[in-house]
């Protein structure tokens, strides 16, 4: 994966068919998070990110995805 922008991340994780791939994006993806890119990304999981600190925002998005691929079922 290549991301080279914003919109390359957002486009990406919305592509991703589960939470592990969501999550590994999350984890290369640190350096492109803005609060509007933690946002679009936290409505896609139909979740609010409370404002705050960007790095204490993208942990918590990063737990959410976290919590949520545990509970994943791959048929």
């Amino acid at each position: 994966m290549k991301f080279e922008n914003e919109m390359d991340v957002i486009n990406q994780f919305l592509d991703a068919d589960t939470y592990q791939e969501k999550y590994n994006i999350l984890r290369l993806t640190e350096d492109f998070m803005s609060d509007k890119v933690i946002d679009t990304l936290a409505a896609s999981l139909d979740t609010v990110i409370a404002d705050g600190p960007l790095d204490r925002r993208f942990e918590e998005l990063k737990g959410i995805v976290f919590t949520n691929r545990k509970f994943e079922v791959i048929r």
